[in-house]
């Protein structure tokens, strides 16, 4: 594994043809399941400028809930994203399946102005990925909408869930710091990934990734690094 110099205590990988793998997923095998912080540092190193390009971590959540959030480069266009679904199979299952009333229940991502923000960042710069739990709060009933422009939902019932905040800043302090919140009634991550997703971008998409350094329930004020990845 190769490191950033800016960072020469972490490995690093390359999710990208210069890995010499096709894969554009790597899990973290062998990690406890009580996660409640997880951050990565990142350097996008080729983008296309057509499609969708997206750099995540991607947590999952033990009551089938998953999350993912990262820097974006869409149509040409620099954004943020932080945003989750119900897992009903994964992949693309998981956007055709979605029920907005049950899933609710479970998870209450932001709006879209926070969920998919504009955010300037670079190809080239060092960026560290954040995805953290913060406190727990009660959403009282009311109109609400699940994700995007999807429809409103009447919830009748309070619901008691965790703030899950994802922080996107730049290492150096020159730039914005881009922080969104959405809300899960799980109170820790059991696994992450981290990926490259590309829909038309062919091999014009790269990324140098640390591995990523996780916080538990059990031992909250303790740093750990994940120490082995598996692509997919």
């Amino acid at each position: 594994m190769e490191r950033l110099p800016s960072e020469a205590s972490s490995p690093t990988f390359v999710i990208g043809p210069e890995a010499g793998d096709p894969h554009s997923h790597a899990a973290f095998p062998h990690l406890p399941h009580d996660i409640i912080k997880v951050s990565s540092r990142v350097r996008v190193t080729s983008a296309a400028d057509h499609g969708l390009n997206f750099f995540a971590i991607q947590v999952n959540f033990p009551n089938k809930t998953w999350a993912h959030g990262g820097p974006q480069r869409v149509g040409g266009k620099y954004q943020m994203n932080w945003g989750g679904l119900v897992s009903r199979g994964g992949g693309s299952t998981d956007y055709r399946e979605e029920n907005p009333t049950a899933d609710l229940q479970l998870l209450q991502n932001a709006e879209n102005s926070e969920r998919s923000a504009p955010y300037a960042w670079e190809i080239g710069k060092d960026y560290i990925l954040t995805i953290e739990r913060g406190n727990v709060v009660t959403l009282p009933p009311g109109p609400y909408v699940f994700i995007g422009s999807g429809p409103v939902v009447s919830v009748s019932n309070a619901r008691t869930m965790w703030e899950w905040k994802f922080t996107l800043r730049p290492v150096d302090g020159r730039g914005p710091v881009q922080v969104s919140t959405l809300y899960d009634t799980a109170d820790r991550i059991s696994s992450f990934y981290i990926w490259n997703e590309c829909g038309t971008c062919g091999k014009a998409q790269s990324a140098t990734w640390t591995m990523p350094i996780y916080n538990t329930l059990s031992a909250s004020n303790k740093e750990l690094q994940a120490q082995v990845l598996k692509r997919f």
